[in-house]
């Protein structure tokens, strides 16, 4: 059996005399998934003593920070210890009566007892509730997308929103580093490719080390074949050329092994940079926008098939030249013990390649509907991972709700009535019953879960302190439909007066 961490407040502390009612579930986000009240609370000291043995150092050291404690290595106000619990690695267990107590399957699962912990101090104002949780996620993909390809993120407000992710115990956060208007990372093997507003690599390492701290795991993507202006703008000979040698800046002519060879540059000096096991590459929108791309589409591009051919056999077409670059770039990520995630338009169509099974599709958009490409079921029935990245209701595109096209999703109907495991794209915020929308059995294992999606197609649109407030609500939500335990409350309004009550970290 594997060793399992236990939190335990010292017996001796101040309590409230029993009350005549049971405590209701208290309120946390995401709710608690199990609750059993008891009758009366337990007050934390103004400056508690935290124990803890060696291997939950850091966790001490941080609740410590938090509660304005000190770690002691006997005893305390507040003891860590090993003891089982079951539910998976960040499932925890929490009993407070005269002793506040959560057990773990790891330290993962303990950072997340930590976490409800803290919403109930908060909430309670350092006087909680007696009673007993369960609790574990039921996805084990949740967090949050930026768009600083489009718009640069200053490191002190990506910080910020570590700690709020942490907060919420969404354990994801999603870099999309580079798009046509800028490339927004430090490189020494093609600084030409790098925009002038960017993060230094000192910046991302302290940005890891914090999210490693908070549970948080920052994964990078670099947009690829398409939406590589900024990346190739000094780089024209790389740049995909038409029949009548019309070059299109943003998409990169993978037939030339110079062009492979310079995105192979790139992934492979960032690659460990970022510890997370997951490496994502785009691969949107390489011919077409919002739709998949057609035949005419690829034939503007003699050299795709021709390249294709000359790899893949005679059967084959463009877009299995295409697929396998995809492919290439799945095996040089897989050599490094990661896995390759990609966005789900511009898929399927070839005559010979097939899109490797271990790489996570995720699903953003099919506006034609079901029969015209392959939707989350047909992703899961080839072997891939899925998540949930649909339009409806995880895309947050920056400007106000009236200008947004098609509409900002609203977070009132997402909480209310939509789940992690129905799939809606683009142009279902019209509400229309003729827009196609793909459920998966709720307890489909190959499912990750979802994240909150801030792109920025007018970078000036709103500020940062304008994104961070315009997504704390959504990400609210975000985080209690991807662990996915019972609601607390029924509507959105009252989930919204009530999280006012544990703030947001």
């Amino acid at each position: 059996m594997r060793p399992l961490i236990v939190v335990l407040l010292a017996a001796g502390l101040p309590t409230a005399s029993a009350g005549a009612a049971v405590n209701q579930r208290p309120f946390t986000i995401p709710a608690l998934r199990e609750w059993k009240g008891r009758h009366g609370s337990v007050k934390l000291p103004k400056q508690p003593r935290i124990g803890a043995p060696r291997q939950l150092n850091g966790i001490a050291h941080t609740l410590a920070g938090e509660l304005h404690g000190v770690v002691v290595r006997k005893g305390g106000d507040i003891r860590l210890a090993l003891a089982p619990t079951g539910h998976g690695r960040e499932a925890y267990r929490l009993a407070i009566g005269r002793t506040v107590r959560i057990a773990a399957g790891s330290s993962t699962g303990v950072f997340w007892g930590t976490r409800t912990l803290l919403q109930l101090v908060h909430a309670g104002r350092r006087k909680v509730a007696h009673g007993r949780a369960s609790d574990w996620p039921r996805y084990p993909d949740r967090g949050l997308m930026i768009d600083n390809g489009r718009k640069y993120f200053t490191p002190r407000w990506i910080a910020r929103e570590i700690r709020r992710l942490s907060y919420l115990k969404l354990n994801r956060l999603h870099l999309h580093l580079s798009d046509n208007q800028g490339f927004r990372i430090e490189s020494t093997s093609h600084p030409e490719a790098v925009s002038d507003f960017h993060l230094t690599k000192k910046e991302v390492r302290s940005l890891v080390a914090l999210g490693k701290r908070y549970r948080v795991k920052l994964v990078p993507e670099l947009d690829m074949p398409g939406h590589m202006q900024a990346a190739l703008t000094k780089h024209p000979e790389l740049q995909l050329a038409d029949a009548s040698g019309q070059r299109a800046p943003d998409k990169l002519d993978y037939t030339k092994p110079e062009a492979r060879r310079f995105v192979r540059d790139l992934i492979e000096e960032y690659m460990a940079l970022f510890p997370a096991r997951e490496w994502h590459m785009g691969a949107d929108e390489f011919l077409g926008i919002l739709f998949p791309p057609t035949e005419a589409d690829y034939a503007r591009y003699p050299q795709l098939e021709a390249y294709a051919k000359a790899t893949y056999g005679p059967s084959a077409n463009a877009k299995d030249g295409f697929l396998g670059f995809v492919n290439e770039i799945d095996a040089l990520v897989r050599s490094r013990g990661k896995t390759l995630h990609v966005w789900n338009d511009g898929l399927d169509g070839g005559n010979v390649v097939k899109l490797r099974p271990d790489i996570v599709v995720e699903w953003w958009n099919n506006p034609a509907g079901p029969g015209s490409g392959p939707g989350p079921a047909d992703f899961i029935a080839q072997g891939h991972p899925v998540l949930n990245a649909g339009w409806f209701p995880t895309y947050y595109v920056s400007g106000s709700s009236e200008t947004s096209a098609p509409p900002r999703p609203d977070m009132g109907w997402a909480y209310e009535d939509w789940d992690v495991n129905r799939f809606l794209g683009l142009y279902y915020a019209s509400h229309d019953a003729h827009e196609p929308e793909f459920v998966l059995p709720p307890g489909e294992r190959l499912n990750r879960g979802s994240e909150l999606h801030v792109w920025n197609d007018d970078p000036t649109a709103e500020s940062e302190a304008e994104i961070a407030a315009g997504i704390a609500p959504r990400l609210r939500v975000i985080a209690q439909k991807t662990w996915n335990s019972p609601l607390l409350v029924r509507d959105h309004a009252s989930f919204e007066r009530l999280a006012r009550r544990v703030g947001d970290g």
